[in-house]
């Protein structure tokens, strides 16, 4: 084990042993007696030193009571990284170790892994000094990994400006252009949608917000210019998705969308729904009909889609005849297969 988590773990003993409301007042003799049969220290000067660390890397307060011949936190109140954690907390952080095991090697997290070891070391300790028997949730929880994607070298740097409030300029790439083009942007959200990230922010030479696909980001720099501040572009993040399925908004009023789910699909739906907006206006043995309000983009479409021959729409109109002819191409794409 490496010594700094020995220490740490030390330090967590000593806690415990300050805190000790049936045996008050340790002594050095009995913290070396401790940590001696935990972890092997011999030395009273590795004590001290332990009780020095305490008091000025965490400034815990930590004196000697002269009258009680023993040692004390001489704030009651203190509490060391506030690690008093129950067993229901050990199986929480063990179920989020595994979650962060299984990220932190990922471009996305690169720097950020000394945070999460820090987080991760915390855990391991304080399950060691209870000796809790949860190691075994690794072998019993499995997280699908988030694939590596392009452009996921920029988003700590993002982070970092759109947290900070600094205008960036990017080199962007859309889709559908073989040129780069330079955007001066007020970043203020980034946004995960499917395993893909973008940036959104206010482009002063559009005077609009806009959604930058980070994939699709070529490089992005700090720019020297004064922050506007989102309420200063009535932009707030929540209302702004709010009628909105995926990242694409557009300028149109949020429709009524009633679709037709076939019982296998409906099953489906009501455990995980499409939208915070849907309702269930009818149920019976062949299925379910759910009324969503939402803007008709393509995020929309596509989820329908998804669903093939399990949904039918029934409104509104404009919507039924986008899914028919998507679902014709389809079916044309096969035909030479008859």
């Amino acid at each position: 084990m490496p010594s700094s988590k020995l220490a740490f773990l030390r330090y967590m003993l000593i806690d415990q042993m300050l805190r000790n409301k049936f045996k008050k007042y340790p002594t050095k003799e009995e913290l070396l007696d401790s940590c001696n049969e935990k972890f092997g220290v011999s030395s009273g000067s590795t004590i001290e030193k332990d009780l020095n660390a305490m008091r000025e890397e965490f400034d815990a307060p930590i004196a000697y009571n002269k009258k009680q011949k023993g040692y004390e936190y001489t704030d009651k109140n203190y509490k060391f990284l506030s690690v008093n954690l129950s067993e229901d907390n050990l199986v929480a952080l063990t179920f989020v170790e595994t979650i962060l095991k299984d990220f932190k090697e990922l471009p996305i997290f690169a720097e950020f892994s000394d945070a999460v070891d820090k987080v991760l070391d915390g855990v391991e300790i304080t399950r060691t000094l209870k000796n809790h028997p949860l190691k075994t949730v690794h072998q019993c929880v499995q997280i699908d990994k988030v694939p590596y994607f392009k452009g996921s070298m920029l988003l700590s740097k993002l982070i970092s400006l759109v947290s900070h409030n600094k205008v960036i300029e990017i080199t962007y790439k859309k889709f559908n252009s073989e040129l780069c083009k330079q955007y001066i942007v007020h970043p203020y959200l980034l946004k995960e949608y499917r395993n893909m990230w973008y940036v959104l922010g206010y482009v002063e030479d559009y005077k609009e917000i806009r959604t930058f696909g980070i994939d699709r980001i070529e490089t992005v720099f700090e720019y020297n210019l004064p922050f506007l501040p989102p309420q200063k572009v009535s932009f707030n993040a929540e209302d702004f998705y709010k009628y909105c399925i995926g990242v694409t908004v557009l300028d149109e009023n949020p429709e009524k969308i009633i679709l037709r789910f076939t019982t296998l699909a409906a099953n489906y739906i009501k455990v995980q729904p499409i939208h915070h907006s849907q309702q269930i206006v009818q149920e019976d043995e062949q299925g379910c009909t759910v009324i969503l309000n939402l803007v008709i983009n393509n995020e929309l479409k596509r989820e329908i889609i998804s669903y093939g021959s399990q949904v039918t729409v029934l409104e509104p109109p404009t919507l039924v005849e986008v899914i028919r002819k998507e679902f014709t191409q389809a079916v044309g794409l096969y035909a030479k297969y008859n």
